[in-house]
């Protein structure tokens, strides 16, 4: 994009009311107070960074997002223990105590105390870190994609503001001049110059306009509304961009945030591989034993033999690696892999398309203006011409409204048309994935 055809389409932005307004002279009074408008209205710096801001700040999905990014991060808290799950208390009581049992055993009991813990296996610590540091990368992405979401959405609601506030600029220059014209048609009426009908004429188009400007007022409020919840109460008042300098399409955050999950799914399938089996468990375990014992002999003598013992031991348990647990696990990471890969591949297609398609939306729309600007002038001067011929008798009032209506056509059109120049200005910068 040219330096040329950028600040053309900042100078229709800017301009579009003013030549609007140039189709009807202003009174001394309207001079006065676009003298007095606020510099604010006037000034070219664009107001897209400092209202996106304040829409990201009460973006919902942005909160969500923040959120995940937190809770993704407490995921270290694993990653750095010692052990991959919890560790683990157990105990054991068992006593016989009833005299009616048989046997040589009497007051039997025995307590036993285990410590354990699930262990690492080897590499599987490096791996689950691996996809901590890959999800908040790609929660990072995601970010940075809704915020270009989210300075689609104002665009659009700026850029409907803009034609809603354009729209009643022409609406307002028609009531004008339809009562400017109304009023020296009820003057040349009243003198005999002109037919009842004529002021009839006269005063159908000044109620015409008029209905005209209240819907347009209406319809300006609401799309001013609308932008204001976006932007928690920012105005779509000054300019709101310029056109951007192309930059490197990998750095669009439409293609990051695909490409970050396809580096998390990567990471994903390295934890897979890393385990394939259920975390071994290792425990220390105390035991202490003791009973009365008595012989069952009866030719030797009744007697107490009372027994002690205090163990001590590990205990390990290990899982088996089979197919049934690790091949839906290996299959399903594959899968997302190629997925992902394929989410990347299409948004690469996509927003490519996208940058040349706008680009060529902004020429055309560039081109349209410039013609839509010297159809409005050529308009403006066929109508002066016009009322000058009526006043001299020259021609009818239905004449004159009929080149009344194709001067309205013609602002209405550039009007139009330079609001197109900004949209496609907004949307080539959406495209290349510009979001301040």
């Amino acid at each position: 994009m040219s330096v040329e055809s950028s600040g053309y389409a900042q100078e229709q932005n800017d301009q579009t009311s003013t030549v609007i307004e140039a189709s009807v002279k202003p009174s001394p009074k309207k001079k006065k107070a676009r003298a007095r408008a606020p510099a604010a209205k006037r000034q070219r710096g664009g107001a897209l960074p400092k209202h996106l801001e304040m829409a990201v700040s009460i973006d919902a999905q942005i909160r969500s997002l923040e959120a995940q990014f937190r809770a993704t991060s407490a995921r270290y808290a694993t990653a750095n223990s010692i052990t991959p799950g919890s560790p683990y208390l157990g105990g054991l009581q068992r006593n016989n105590i009833s005299s009616n049992v048989t046997g040589n055993l009497r007051n039997y009991n025995e307590t036993e105390i285990e410590a354990g813990m699930p262990l690492w296996l080897p590499g599987q610590r490096d791996a689950f870190e691996a996809t901590v540091t890959t999800s908040l990368f790609e929660v990072e992405q995601r970010l940075a994609l809704r915020r270009l979401e989210v300075a689609g959405a104002l665009r659009d609601a700026w850029w409907n503001a803009q034609r809603a506030a354009r729209e009643v600029e022409v609406a307002r220059n028609r009531v004008a001049t339809a009562r400017d014209i109304g009023a020296d048609m009820t003057r040349r009426v009243e003198l005999g110059d002109a037919a009842q009908g004529d002021a009839l004429l006269a005063k159908n188009e000044t109620l015409a306009a008029e209905t005209e400007l209240a819907q347009v007022e209406g319809s300006a409020k609401v799309a001013r509304v609308n932008y204001m919840a976006l932007t928690g109460g920012a105005p779509p008042e000054g300019t709101l961009e310029s056109v951007r300098p192309a930059t490197d399409i990998e750095n669009h955050p439409a293609l990051r945030a695909p490409r970050a999950a396809l580096v998390r799914a990567e990471a994903q399938l390295r934890l897979v591989d890393a385990t394939p089996i259920d975390s071994p468990d290792i425990g220390i375990f105390g035991r202490r034993e003791y009973n009365d014992q008595y012989s069952t002999d009866p030719t030797q003598q009744l007697s107490n033999q009372r027994t002690d013992s205090t163990t001590i031991g590990v205990r390990i348990r290990i899982p088996l690696p089979t197919a049934g647990r690790n091949e839906p696990r290996i299959a399903a990471a594959h899968a997302e892999m190629d997925r992902v890969r394929a989410e990347y591949e299409r948004a690469v297609r996509v927003v490519t398309a996208e940058i040349k398609a706008s680009r060529v939306t902004l020429a055309a729309a560039q081109r349209a203006a410039e013609i839509a600007k010297s159809r409005l002038s050529v308009a403006n001067d066929q109508f002066e011409l016009s009322l000058k011929s009526f006043k001299l008798g020259e021609i009818s009032a239905f004449d004159l409204y009929r080149v009344r209506q194709i001067q309205l056509e013609a602002q209405r059109i550039y009007a139009n048309a330079a609001v197109n120049v900004g949209v496609a200005i907004s949307r080539l910068n959406q495209a290349q994935g510009y979001a301040p």
